[in-house]
């Protein structure tokens, strides 16, 4: 039989389907543990009295130091304390199991591709058989043999019983195969595996871009829940202020401030204080998704620096299109994809072709018999021939195979088109978004410019009782619902910018180089 090269079955699903330690720290306890249990056993045995000298000494301590000294060099304290953007992403690529899994998946490839070519080598075997049979093997022979005499011819009947071999027999033998031509199956295999690892390489480069845009987009969410934290401490602080100024001017026998406008300041910083209780359970939630993004343990405490304002786009929606069609990674595998079925039509069209290989063996007899089929002539011997295997007729298998990938082919096609336009339109959807969160941040960020010189007018004027209650809250309120508006605005973009930087598959400031 000759061998035929073969993936593993999985190579098909893979080619069309598209809390790291710095050092063993929770080993060196037990490390030194050991070492001081073996300095007892090895060097101070029980009942024995020792006396210490230096010399002595200077081994064991140069032992001791290295183990402490271990301690600073394995582990190295992470940085959880005024994190940064570029921080954070640091991390999250470094603890991350999903980066482990990827990784993984790109060892699996390169391991399938060495399989597929191992078929440019020969095959070579030992095989090693003893046996025993019931009984010795024989040759019997019955026949008559004519013999010219002076007579005339004599008919002598014989009938005879030779040894063939002993019944017990050990035989050993090398063989060595090698296809020399399989129709472009061997070629086929091999470009479908060598795509299989460009398809896992790609993969990881998709984990990659996942775990960026979720550190920053929950980054910014952290960012955005801690604004809106502080917004809601800063109203309470302002209410809880006029709040005493309402209370005093009405102690104080105001003709302008009534119960009613005290028990309106009274309501409104209540309602404010269980805003703050809202918005510092949304800050923790917001931590909590950070640390988990970056493959933090569940009670790892971080702070954040404030970022940069984010970036504005300066490029065309046509450029943007064109990125994402060069560079995202889930088009990039479609692409590879379509090709490998272009090499799994090439493996079935082999079908149509024989399989032509070199074959070779040596092998050694062992028996006790020294005549027979066991000669000296016959206990050891080599042979070499050329082998060809033709399947003549299959049942129009092959062509089942070929239309089968071929159909294969067209459906990833226009799945491709599909998703060519598919990418086009969110692309697009996105770069719509930043373009209105980039103008929604400028006018709010001017609203909320007035809003805070009206809200200080109003308490000027308030404490000269120019001005009702409800039109100084009014203005409180005003102010703080301009200030979260500017906040939201700037979240978008930032969510905008994150998830285009996503489907385009780079970073915004390559484009804007």
């Amino acid at each position: 039989m000759i061998h035929q090269p073969s993936l593993p079955d999985s190579r098909s699903g893979q080619a069309l389907n598209a809390v790291s330690l710095s050092g063993p720290d929770h080993l060196k306890p037990q490390y030194r543990c050991l070492l001081f249990r073996a300095l007892k056993i090895k060097c101070f045995p029980k009942n024995r009295v020792y006396f210490l000298t230096f010399s002595a000494v200077k081994p064991m301590m140069g032992v001791f130091a290295c183990f402490m000294l271990t301690g600073n060099v394995w582990a190295e304290p992470l940085k959880t304390e005024n994190l940064s953007l570029q921080d954070c992403i640091e991390i999250a690529l470094q603890r991350n199991q999903q980066m482990q899994i990827s990784s993984a998946s790109i060892a699996m490839a390169e391991a399938q591709y060495q399989q597929a070519m191992s078929a440019y080598w020969p095959r070579i075997s030992a095989d090693v058989n003893a046996q025993r049979a019931d009984e010795d093997r024989t040759f019997s022979g019955k026949s008559t043999v004519n013999v010219p005499t002076l007579a005339g011819t004599v008919s002598i009947p014989f009938d005879m019983d030779v040894k063939l071999f002993d019944r017990d027999m050990l035989t050993t033998s090398v063989n060595l195969t090698y296809p020399i031509f399989t129709g472009g199956r061997r070629g086929a295999i091999v470009d479908q595996a060598e795509k299989g690892l460009a398809i896992a390489e790609i993969g990881e480069r998709k984990t990659r871009l996942e775990v960026i845009r979720d550190v920053k987009k929950y980054y910014y969410g952290a960012l955005f829940a801690l604004d809106m934290e502080q917004l809601a401490s800063d109203t309470l602080e302002r209410f809880q202020v006029l709040e005493e100024l309402t209370e005093r001017l009405y102690q104080n026998g105001s003709l302008k401030v009534k119960k009613t406008d005290y028990l309106r300041t009274k309501t409104s910083t209540a309602i404010t204080r269980s805003l703050l209780h809202e918005a510092n359970y949304s800050r923790e939630l917001a931590h909590e998704a950070l640390t988990n993004a970056m493959g933090l343990d569940w009670n790892s405490k971080v702070t954040l620096a404030k970022d940069e304002q984010p970036l504005h786009l300066n490029e065309e929606l046509q450029t943007l299109i064109s990125s994402a069609h060069d560079f995202n990674p889930d088009i990039q595998q479609l692409k590879l994809a379509v090709q490998v079925t272009e090499n799994k039509i090439t493996e079935a069209r082999s079908g149509y072709f024989p399989v032509i290989g070199f074959q070779a063996s040596a092998y050694k007899l062992w028996n006790d018999f020294d005549g027979g089929l066991v000669n000296n002539a016959n206990r050891e011997g080599w042979t070499i021939g050329v082998g060809l295997q033709w399947n003549l007729f299959d049942g129009f298998q092959t062509s089942g195979k070929v239309d089968y990938a071929k159909a294969q082919q067209r459906q990833l096609e226009s799945q491709q088109i599909l998703l060519d336009q598919a990418m086009a339109l969110q692309v697009k959807q996105q770069f719509l978004r930043l373009r209105s969160a980039g103008k929604q941040m400028e006018d709010t960020r001017e609203a909320s410019g007035y809003a805070k010189e009206n809200r200080e007018l109003h308490v000027r004027a308030y404490q000269e009782e120019m001005v009702e209650t409800k039109d100084v809250i009014e203005s409180e309120i005003v102010e703080t619902f301009t200030q979260s508006s500017q906040y939201r605005s700037r979240h978008e973009l930032e969510m905008a910018l994150v998830s285009l930087e996503f489907l385009i598959g780079q970073n915004i400031q390559s484009l804007n180089q």
